[in-house]
């Protein structure tokens, strides 16, 4: 990400914020506890996400077009000087969330040095070192090789301005000057050599029958044709690579002097027939002639001549004192045709002894460079090895004229800049150019040479400044960007010093400059490596303490809110320093030195914050008073206003976790003594979550205070109250997911309480809700009829509504997961007694919510209870048949089931109306008793079943069926017996008989035999026979005769009863006698209509009879088995607890029923 995504990320979240303020009823929940729940959940989260990218240094990576503006490499001509000389120092790194800004520090660019240190005071320092050499004499040496220069720049600059440059660079007198000047000139001109390599030519003309040539070089110089040299001969080639080496001395004066250059093929000695067997190798009709004429030479003269292929004259005055390397094209007279070309290099050189010319070398550089950096005022840090034209011609001139190597001249250079960097710092970048020369050769000296320790001393003068770049890397006096860049140079370096063993006798880190290093014992030798790492940790260690002294705020009576401030901002600034490392500086320190860099940086803070953090974050939590949680009764809830805990404390637990985080990113195989910070806020967790359960109590309070009892919209059906209570739920959990308490055990003991105390505001709001909506409720006096209203049956949704979220929320907060790291923990057995408990507490949640909202739904249902029987009553009444009774209960219905078919969901309308049915039983069963009782006539309850069907009617919604079939069924019944007349009650009692004696597969009273026919006219029946019948006498016979009754007596008023002859002295009578009975239509057609057979024992003398047993049969089985016999069982009716006799016993006034059931006593008790 870079900064401008950075930043427009950062300000759409913070419009995000601006844009959605908190609508008014929201306004109206937050003010009572302040906003707790929103700050501890959604807001704290807002603000970490937001914190995340402020906490990123404004350190950006350099663009290519930019690598000149740095600091410790070359800077850029067009570049501003006084800005970058005067740019003020400042803090690099950010110090966190509305942290205080830190006071600035020391750039690295500033060390035991002052900038304003003078030329003259550099210079006085240097010979102070002693270079063993007048400066009169190098001089001299100067003006010698300036009064014979060589080079083809001589042309660009006349000798007068360098001379003029000279002496103002070595400080000369003029009189003093003119004499030196006087010896310089009269001195012999140096011997010159012109060096050549012959590196190799290409695209060379074909000079043999193959079509290549054997090509070989010959060079001289033209004022010494007879001197020659030539070099290998390369065969069959156009393309020749030689890389050989040669000198030639230069007798005359070198700017006249020219230098040719001839390509030859090589002609080897063959006779004819040599030469006639290379006929296959022959290419082309060209190499044919070609090797036919060499055939006629050598067999004519025996000649074999070497062929010119092309030349090139060069003058000496072209090639510059650095030399050069370049192609050249072959010639050959006026031809104009391509022969080639070939590859040079050329270099001029003085014979001087090589120990002197290097001293004189090392002490010119130092006196070029010490004028260069007084006459351009050159800052710290910015030279990077390009002097003035004067200048680098005298030194190009010197290094020529000396015969120095790069290799010499390199060490040379080390030498001179790493002297001078001691007290005006160089570009890095320079010493890093040196090394790449100097390494190579360096590698394959021996320890012991001159050369070796030239070079150590060298290091020993730069390795300084390079460890205090690393010690100061959050310093910085130009740009970030030029920190990297530097950085990059200074690990370099110390990259390739450290890739070679130092001497023994090198002592590299002297106690006197290196006082910073950590020297536990004082004979230890430290290497290269050692040093790196105790250079960042003293950087580390002095910028840790910086902060520390920036941030804290120094009072007198410091509160444990300033406490957490001080932490969380020194967290914070620790953060973005390793940000910062991990962002720009983790890659450079790994590819140079191989140092995980942020790694070292994480492991020495851990130790120091550990011990900070700890201690503060202790202090505060044993400060915190413990609360008066309410119990489940929740009688009272307390006050708290004075306890309330801000969210600073868990803002630092956040802040701690993402750092500990961020060091196992890091350090992945080491241990961090802050790994179990979180064992010091078990208090403050406990505390917050004590805080919680009390702040959510009030709030859901305030909450359903708050809530009008309407729809949120249209699309739901519940008020404002659940969704506010469930957005504490809400914010309760991020409060979870942003602590994500590491240790299982702790884990699980926050997570039960959690669940407990979510469980315990359901609870709380399902008994809160229903007393809101019960003391809205105006039922006025006892006439006055109650009217449901879509408050009631919101307030039973709300409360559903929370009830079935509350499962998927506890889901949601983790249980499972952490129920499953408690087994992986411990043992699967305690894992599963652990979710038996929480699910106890779910369920005995959700079980208590119901019970509140069945009781809610009693409620309801018993408020409806007295207008139902006041209608169903008035309805019953014969003489209120013309009244709108019925019309104000159909209304009254049809409006209060709209409003619950309309409002609640149907889970609640199901539960609604098995509640209001069973209130409509009890409301029926009163009614029925207290008119019995009341001796109300059948007409009445006829009225009240007709009344009940048109209510049922009422419930029907839609295509929900929403009536109690097994409620409505016994009612129904009960309403049909008490509106027969008495005649139809008694025969529902012969009805229940028949099905009794259908149920009976063998009778001890015997067996009646009969058959029957329906014809057209009425009904024949045969009385056939009966069987084992029950003697009362005690002779064991029986006098029996049959008497058959037709039921019911009002259905057959005109047909009377039969009755067969008598049977004496026997229980198997055979009566077998035929009875022809005239019956209308309409008696025939009637199945239900029954034949009562009852049979009698005549007494001795014919005066009455004793009543035996009775069967029956109705007209639907005579009409099944017509012209069958049929045997029927016989039996005596018992005087049991039957609804019909329990109707007719109510009818006491009714003379049919009561001499009813004075027969039927005496037949059951005879």
């Amino acid at each position: 990400m870079d900064e401008e995504q950075m930043w427009k990320g950062f300000f759409n979240k913070l419009h995000e914020l601006k844009m959605n303020p908190p609508t008014e009823h929201e306004q109206q929940l937050q003010d009572g506890d302040d906003g707790f729940f929103e700050k501890f959940g959604m807001l704290l989260r807002q603000k970490s996400q937001l914190e995340e990218p402020v906490l990123k240094t404004s350190l950006a990576p350099f663009k290519d077009e930019e690598e000149d503006e740095n600091v410790g490499v070359e800077p850029n001509e067009n570049d501003d000087d006084d800005d970058v000389q005067h740019e003020e120092l400042e803090s690099s790194t950010d110090s966190g969330l509305g942290a205080t800004p830190i006071k600035d520090v020391d750039a690295f660019a500033v060390e035991n040095v002052d900038e304003s240190t003078s030329p003259e005071d550099i210079k006085d320092a240097f010979l102070n070192k002693g270079i063993g050499m007048n400066v009169e004499d190098l001089y001299e040496e100067i003006l010698f090789e300036i009064y014979n220069n060589i080079g083809c720049e001589t042309n660009n600059m006349s000798t007068k301005s360098l001379i003029e440059f000279t002496q103002e660079a070595f400080k000369i007198p003029n009189t003093t000057h003119l004499e030196i000047s006087k010896v310089a000139m009269e001195k012999e001109p140096p011997n010159v050599r012109l060096n050549v390599e012959i590196i190799k030519a290409e695209n060379l003309m074909s000079k043999d029958s193959n079509g290549l040539s054997d090509p070989f070089v010959t060079l001289y110089l033209e004022s010494n044709n007879s001197h020659r040299y030539n070099s290998s001969v390369k065969t069959a080639t156009l393309n020749p690579i030689w890389e050989e080496h040669f000198s030639l001395p230069i007798a005359e004066s070198p700017r006249e002097e020219v230098l040719v250059i001839e390509v030859w093929d090589f002609d080897a000695a063959e006779t004819v027939k040599e030469k006639v067997n290379k006929i296959l190798d022959v290419k082309g009709v060209k190499g044919l002639s070609k090797l036919m004429k060499e055939i006629a030479v050598t067999a004519s003269s025996g000649k074999h001549d070497n062929e010119l292929i092309g030349r090139a004259a060069i003058t000496l005055k072209s090639i510059p004192v650095s030399g050069l390397t370049v192609w050249y094209n072959l010639e050959k007279g006026s031809k104009t045709r391509s022969r080639g070309s070939i590859l040079l290099n050329l270099a001029l050189s003085a014979e001087k002894n090589k120990n002197v010319a290097v001293q004189e070398h090392k002490h010119l550089l130092q006196l070029l460079l010490m004028h260069e950096l007084d006459t351009s005022q050159v800052a710290n840090y910015w030279w990077s090895g390009k002097f003035s034209a004067n200048a680098e011609a005298i030194r190009s001139q010197h290094a020529v004229q000396s015969g120095l190597s790069a290799f010499d001249c390199a060490l040379s250079q080390w030498h001179a800049y790493s002297t001078i960097h001691e007290t005006h710092k160089l570009n890095f970048a320079l010493f890093n150019s040196i090394l790449d020369v100097l390494v190579p050769v360096i590698k394959c000296l021996q320890n012991d040479s001159e050369d070796i320790k030239t070079f150590w001393e060298g290091a020993k003068r730069l390795l300084p400044s390079c460890f205090s770049v690393l010690r100061k890397l959050r310093s910085k006096n130009t740009s970030d960007k030029n920190i990297i860049r530097a950085l990059n140079e200074v690990l370099d370096i110390v990259g390739k010093i450290k890739s070679f063993d130092v001497p023994e006798s090198v002592d590299l880190f002297p106690i006197s400059v290196y006082g910073w290093i950590n020297r536990n014992e004082a004979d230890v030798e430290y290497d290269i490596d050692t040093v790196i790492g105790d250079a960042i940790k003293t950087g580390t260690e002095e910028w840790l303490e910086h902060i520390i002294d920036g941030s804290r705020h120094t009072k007198e009576n410091e509160t444990d809110e300033d406490k957490l401030q001080y932490l969380i901002k020194i967290i914070q600034m620790v953060r973005s320093d390793l940000q910062r490392a991990m962002e720009y500086f983790d890659k450079l320190f790994y590819h140079k030195i191989q140092l995980n860099y942020s790694a070292v940086l994480f492991m020495y803070y851990d130790t120091k914050l550990t011990e900070i953090c700890k201690s503060i974050i202790k202090d505060v939590c044993n400060n915190i008073k413990r609360l008066d949680v309410p119990d489940d009764q929740f009688e009272y809830l307390p006050n708290i206003e004075n306890a309330n805990m801000g969210t600073t404390l868990f803002e630092a637990y956040l802040v701690l976790k993402r750092y500990v985080q961020l060091g196992k990113s890091l350090c992945p195989n080491d241990t961090q003594q802050m790994e179990e910070f979180y064992h010091w806020f078990e208090r403050g967790v406990t505390h917050w979550l004590d805080i919680s359960i009390i702040k959510a109590l009030n709030r859901i309070q305030k909450a359903i205070d708050l809530d009008q009892l309407k729809a949120v919209d249209e699309t739901v059906k519940y008020s404002s109250s659940a969704v506010d209570t469930l957005a504490i739920f809400y914010q309760i959990k991020i409060f979870w997911q942003q602590l994500d308490w590491p240790e299982v055990e702790g884990s699980y003991t926050f997570v039960a309480k959690i669940v407990n105390d979510i469980c315990r505001c359901c609870v709380f709001y399902a008994q809160r809700m229903s007393r809101r909506v019960e003391n809205i409720s105006n039922i006025g006096d006892k006439n006055e009829m109650f009217t449901l209203s879509e408050e009631w049956c919101l307030a039973i949704n709300n409360m559903d509504y929370i009830r079935q979220s509350l499962p998927s929320f506890i889901k949601e907060l983790g249980t499972d997961d952490v129920i499953r790291k408690l087994g992986e923990y411990r043992t699967n057995l305690e894992a599963e007694r652990c979710a038996s408990t929480i699910k106890a507490v779910i369920d005995n949640a959700l079980d208590t919510e119901r019970n509140q909202i069945v009781e809610l739904i009693d409620n309801v249902t018993r408020k409806m209870a007295p207008p139902i029987k006041r209608f169903l009553a008035e309805g019953a009444e014969v003489i209120h048949k013309d009244s709108n009774s019925m019309d104000r209960l159909m209304m009254y219905l049809e409006g209060s089931l709209t409003t619950l078919y309309d409002t609640l969901n149907e889970v609640n309308f199901n539960r609604i109306l098995d509640g209001i049915w069973t209130q409509l039983s009890i409301i029926m069963y009163d009614l029925i008793q207290s008119n019995l009782d009341k001796r109300r006539p059948p007409a009445f309850f006829q009225n009240l079943r007709q009344t009940l069907q048109t209510m049922i009617s009422c419930f029907k919604m839609g295509n929900v069926i929403t009536s109690d079939v097994q409620t409505l069924t016994a009612i129904e019944t009960t309403l049909d017996l008490h509106a027969l007349e008495t005649s139809d009650l008694i025969h529902q009692y012969y009805i229940e008989r028949f099905g009794y004696q259908k149920e009976q597969s063998d009778s001890s009273y015997g067996q009646l035999t009969i058959t029957a026919q329906l014809t057209e006219t009425g009904l024949m029946l045969n009385i056939l026979n009966a069987r084992n019948l029950l003697p009362m006498d005690t002779n064991g016979s029986v006098d029996s005769f049959v008497k058959a009754t037709f039921m019911p007596t009002s259905r057959f008023n005109a047909v009377t009863a039969i009755k067969t002859s008598v049977q004496s002295k026997t229980c198997f009578p055979l009566f077998d006698e035929n009875f022809n009975i005239n019956l209308t239509p309409d008696q025939k057609s009637a199945q239900d209509s029954l034949i009562l057979f009852s049979i009698k024992d005549k007494d001795l003398f014919g005066m009455s009879s004793q009543y035996l047993a009775e069967c029956y049969i109705t007209f639907a089985d005579l009409m099944a088995f017509e012209g069958e016999q049929i045997l029927l069982n016989l039996s005596r009716p018992e005087y049991t607890d039957s609804v019909t006799l329990r109707a007719l016993e109510y009818r006491q006034g009714d003379k049919q029923a009561k001499d009813f059931l004075k027969k039927l006593k005496n037949k059951s008790y005879s």
